[in-house]
């Protein structure tokens, strides 16, 4: 059963935008940039509405959004034909059998069936995406996107839980798998992911549950002079 529940002229050293409008409009939250680049270890993040119970702010969020991770990168000038050049892992809230509701998939491909189709960072959604960029070595991304691809076939529900070490049995078998999950909703499987390979909690709010605006406004995220970790495209 499926469960539903989601560069110039910008202001490079600005304080992290939590819950207000007027901190939102800083730190690239009011500049939409050309991307012609994504990596793997990557998230691409639509955010979500901020009346959701929880939730952190961010300008424009709409619906329940969505975050993915990037697990095949690519480089192209068109935002399209990039987003359907990268491979994506994701968990996708939608009526499909659960082989396909945690899924690796092109970042942009139009199927007419949900299972084979990825339009959620189309550009209709032009200047309400948003790329951001973990700085983290080879290895650890590498490991991040391991768990992320090992959770395939599970299934996807708005209501999962986060998962922490201290809450599983101190055997060997419970340090080992800790942190897999039967459930996933889309922020939750990025968050996990993260969380278990570096102990990084990307939720910028610690609420139960962390959504796809907690993920963009964490400070991990703010650009400085030597880094554009967020970029809105």
């Amino acid at each position: 059963m499926l469960c539903f529940w989601v560069f110039f002229g910008c202001n490079n050293n600005a304080e992290s935008p939590l819950f207000s409008e007027e901190k939102a409009s800083l730190n690239n939250f009011a500049c939409v940039e050309a991307v012609s680049e994504f990596r793997k270890g990557d998230i691409l993040v639509r955010p979500n509405a901020n009346f959701l119970p929880g939730s952190s702010f961010v300008k424009n969020g709409f619906g329940f959004g969505h975050a993915v991770l990037v697990t095949q990168g690519f480089e192209h000038e068109n935002t399209d034909s990039l987003l359907a050049g990268i491979v994506v892992v994701e968990s996708m809230a939608a009526k499909v059998h659960q082989d396909f509701q945690v899924r690796e998939i092109k970042g942009f491909v139009e199927h007419s069936n949900p299972a084979f189709s990825n339009v959620s960072f189309h550009n209709k959604y032009k200047g309400n995406r948003y790329r951001l960029r973990l700085g983290l070595n080879e290895p650890q991304i590498d490991s991040i996107i391991a768990f992320a691809l090992s959770q395939k076939g599970s299934r996807s529900c708005w209501n999962a839980m986060k998962r922490f070490p201290e809450n599983y049995e101190d055997s060997e078998a419970g340090k080992m798998n800790w942190a897999d999950n039967h459930d996933w909703y889309c922020s939750l499987l990025v968050w996990q992911a993260v969380f278990y390979v570096t102990g990084i909690d990307l939720d910028v709010n610690g609420g139960y549950q962390v959504y796809p605006n907690d993920l963009v406004n964490h400070p991990l995220f703010d650009n400085t002079s030597e880094k554009r970790a967020r970029v809105r495209f």
